[in-house]
């Protein structure tokens, strides 16, 4: 049980680590999370199915500033490592990401808001120094520090819940499975009304409809769908860029008229006066 908490521990600070000290490359998001933990459990497919699931869940949540929803890579890791090595239903380890994720966003604003700011005398002595090496440790140091505690909870949720939930499993009713199973099918739904909230314009309600009838009635696969999408996109860009380009030309058109204009009118008050 050890050896696996590790590993839950090793995904989580992989993740964190590299989504905060590198610049944000999103690999905090469930996909990602789930590739990474897919890759550390020894399946990957597994991990990017339950990733694409709770990514679908959280895709309209965004935080802003301090306000965060859900904290997805403890949930997402939890959700693998279940599967992988407990045997849990898919849809029972998604329910269970999306409560792990909710709860954890309140562990994870604690050590990030409050926790780090004793590192604050450290950034001093970095600014003060002026010197690369004081910069460079309290960068790193930092964000070691950091994302070693994000990543304890982890391995505690893993360390002391894995055999409690594998003890669970057992004993679910498959009514109760089957239950799970079908809101982890209606929680995706969730996600894109929530992104549908913040999108939505009348402008581009025809795009959604576009999509829903290609998909449901013509049959089409969501790649495929995805590709025409890409297409609308560029041909939309294009336009923008005509369109662009034509205000642009117009504007100095008229510039070159106004100024051309005033340029006359001088000339013949110069003669007036010199008549």
């Amino acid at each position: 049980m050890l050896n696996l908490a590790l590993a839950a521990f090793l995904a989580a600070f992989i993740c964190y680590f590299t989504q905060w000290t590198f610049g944000q490359p999103m690999i905090d998001q469930p996909l990602g999370v789930g590739l990474v933990a897919g890759i550390i459990f020894g399946d990957v497919t597994t991990g990017i199915i339950i990733g694409a699931a709770l990514q679908a869940i959280f895709i309209g949540s965004v935080n802003v500033g301090g306000a965060t929803s859900a904290e997805p890579v403890s949930g997402t890791v939890m959700a693998v490592c279940f599967v992988t090595h407990m045997g849990m239903e898919q849809g029972a380890a998604i329910a269970l990401g999306v409560a792990v994720a909710i709860f954890a966003n309140i562990i994870y604003s604690l050590i990030f808001n409050v926790l780090m700011s004793f590192w604050a005398p450290v950034i001093d002595w970095a600014a003060k120094s002026g010197e690369g090496r004081s910069v460079f440790i309290a960068h790193f140091g930092g964000a070691l520090v950091m994302n070693l505690c994000m990543a304890i909870p982890t391995f505690l949720g893993v360390y002391v819940g894995a055999e409690p939930i594998a003890n669970l499993v057992n004993v679910i009713p498959a009514v109760v499975t089957n239950g799970f199973n079908a809101a982890a099918s209606l929680l995706p739904a969730v996600g894109m009304a929530l992104l549908l909230r913040m999108l939505w314009n009348n402008k581009i309600a025809i795009y959604f409809l576009l999509g829903f009838v290609l998909f449901e009635y013509l049959g089409m696969p969501m790649i495929a769908v995805a590709a025409v999408g890409a297409v609308i996109v560029v041909v939309t860009a294009l336009r923008d860029l005509e369109m662009l380009d034509l205000k642009s030309k117009v504007r100095d058109l008229r510039e070159s008229g106004v100024s051309a204009g005033t340029s006359s009118q001088q000339e013949i008050e110069e003669e007036d006066f010199f008549a």
